[in-house]
Order: structure tokens, then sequence, then C-alpha cells
């Protein structure tokens, strides 16, 4: 392979990157370096992490459960489509800020409590303050740490593409496969999906209708598993100390990553009238989604010695520091959209109104 076509490839991987994560990732160097979570102490850290990545969690949950179908018609027995679709959702504006005062923090507030969340705006003025007693002299303070929460990266429209394959089986029944192959970006992260799902004709079990050529009805169902990850750097020198000393070897703190698990499934009533060339789809459906975000490797802390100094040793570190499960989102979806389909070509677009409404769009092959 040429260097330019090497290089064209990386481009294009990076591209695709780009869209699918639009900035979970690839900002989180910049973003999660504000990792400064860690500063005041576990409990602190989880409750932050979860409220401040929520918006985009519960964005690739909605994508996950968009683009199942374009119609309520399954296929024929062996009948097959292949589709690409790229679906774009977004987080309300609730979902752009939290008040950090409503959380039980250890640590003292100072500023406006309600900060951007991920989705955000990119500035704050918020700061967070940590102090412990002074074993030099009783009735004073040691800061252990004293940082500005984390702005927002500005963007809350989260795109993700996937390829999806439907089979026709017996008894006007589809099964569905979906796909992103696991692309790894070096030092940005990773990111993979899987799905399946079964899509029943119930007109079928309705003699009236059942002879009615232009309507057609199903019950959809779907899961999908996103998985990803982003690679951040938290060393000793990123914590405060006037007295700061380290022992330990940099390469403990390799291999750090903040992973995020989506499990996301959807059941749905898809109805459609289909015409010559045009199909028209409406469905009704009730979604959920559940994230797990994880903090993986080796994090340093700073410990208080009896002279009052701040010391990071090869003993002061957590490991793996915790796999917390980020609060659902679970939606009343609305959904209606429209598709062209010539000869064997299809090209659909739909929108679905959730609390994190979607639009997808999507063109594909397909054999009744």
């Amino acid at each position: 392979m040429t260097p330019k076509k090497t290089n064209l490839m990386k481009t294009l991987k990076i591209l695709t990157f780009c869209l699918a994560m639009a900035g979970f990732t690839l900002n989180s160097s910049a973003q999660l370096n504000e990792i400064d979570f860690l500063k005041g102490g576990l409990a602190d850290a989880q409750v932050l992490f979860q409220e401040y990545l929520t918006p985009y969690a519960n964005a690739f949950g909605a994508n996950l459960n968009a683009g199942w179908y374009n119609t309520g018609k399954p296929h024929s027995t062996l009948g097959f489509d292949f589709t690409i679709t790229f679906n774009a959702a977004w987080a309300p504006p609730f979902a752009k800020s939290f008040d950090l005062s409503t959380l039980g923090l250890s640590g003292t507030v100072t500023g406006d409590p309600v900060t951007p969340t991920i989705a955000g705006k990119r500035s704050t003025d918020t700061r967070l303050l940590y102090t412990v007693e002074n074993p030099v002299s009783p009735g004073t303070d040691i800061t252990l740490a004293d940082y500005n929460m984390p702005g927002g990266t500005g963007i809350n429209v989260i795109p993700l593409p996937m390829a999806q394959l439907g089979i026709g089986l017996p008894l006007g029944t589809d099964v569905s496969v979906r796909y992103l192959p696991s692309l790894d970006f070096g030092k940005y992260g990773s990111i993979g999906l899987w799905g399946v799902g079964l899509k029943h004709s119930i007109l079928q079990h309705i003699p009236v209708l059942k002879r009615v050529p232009v309507i057609d009805a199903s019950l959809q169902g779907g899961f999908t598993r996103l998985n990803t990850f982003a690679n951040i750097n938290y060393g000793p020198d990123d914590l405060l100390g006037t007295n700061l000393t380290t022992n330990t070897d940099p390469k403990k703190w390799d291999n750090q990553k903040i992973t995020l698990g989506v499990d996301a499934w959807t059941v749905n009533l898809v109805i459609s009238q289909t015409l010559p060339v045009v199909t028209f789809y409406q469905a009704i459906g009730y979604s959920n989604t559940k994230t797990n975000v994880a903090l993986t490797g080796n994090f340093p802390y700073n410990s208080v010695q009896p002279d009052g100094s701040l010391v990071v040793t090869d003993d002061d570190f957590y490991t793996d520091p915790f796999d917390v499960e980020i609060q659902n989102s679970k939606d009343l979806r609305l959904n209606a959209g429209m598709r062209i389909k010539l000869g064997v070509l299809t090209i659909h677009a739909d929108y679905t109104k959730a609390n994190y409404s979607v639009v997808t769009a999507g063109i594909g092959i397909s054999f009744r």
C-alpha cells in the first residue's frame, strides 16, 4: 500500500471517529484531564463523573435505539436489505448543566454552583476546594485540592454511524444485525458496537386488515451494545502540593483510560403506508438505556505527612478506581419518516421525538 493511500485511510478513519464520537474521545484529552475530579477523593469523583458525562451517555443510547426500521413491512423469506445509517441525537437544555449544591459533596463550592456538563458551555467560574487539618498546626488547614470545574465541549449533538443487515424469515418476521467494527485511534481511544433486532408483522393476524395493500404494521424490538474508551494522562505533576515530592516510576501511570459501555433496547409499533416509490412510516415505542463509566489504570493521590507536606509515593495510587452506572434514560419515543425506493436502492430519513431526540438518515439496498 502506497504512503498516499495509507494517509488517506488514516484520514478517513479519523473523520469517521470524529463524527462518531462528536467530542467525547478526541475532546477528552482536554476535557477529561479535568480528571481533577479525583483530587477530592473517590466518593466525590464518582458522583462528578456521573453528572458530567450523563448527557453524552444518554445521547449515545438514543442513537443506538434509532435507525432500526424504515418500513412496517417485513421481508419475504430470505429477502434482505443492507443499510448504512447516520443517527444524530442531541442533549436537551436541562442536560447542559448540573447543580453541585445538590450532590452532597465533601468539598466546598465557590462561585456559581450550577456548572456545565460535557454537553454544556465551554467555560465556568465554579471551583471546588478540599482541605484537611494541618497535623503540625492544629486549627489550620492544608489544601489537598483546589480546582476549576471543567467547562463543557460546547457540543450537544452526538452523531453515530452504523451498518445494518436485515434478513426475512418465515411467518412474517425479520431479523436484523448491526455493527460498527472496533475502530482504534491510537492515543485518542476506540469505539465499536453491535446489535440485534426482530420485526414481526401483526397485520397477518388481523383478517380484516391483512388484505389491505398499502398499510403494514409490525412490532419491532432491538438491543445494541456500544463500547468506547478515551485515553487519559494523569500523573503526580497534576496534584497540588507546595512540598510535593514523588518517588514513583512514571510508567506506573501508563494505560489510563475512561471507558463507556452503553446498553440500549427499544420496543416499537411501526406502521407504514407503501406507495409505488415512497413509503411513509410512523412508530410509537419505548426505549431504555444503561451506561457504565469506569476508570481503569493507576491514578496517584497525595498523602499528608506528619510534617504537613504532601507526598506521592509508590503506595499512593488508586487502581481501577471505579465502575459506576449512569442514570438510565427511559423514554416514550414518537417517530415519523419517509423512504424512497428506486429499484433496489433505498434512501430514508426520519425524526424521533423523545427526551433525547434523534434525526436519522440512511441509504441502502433492499431485495424484498
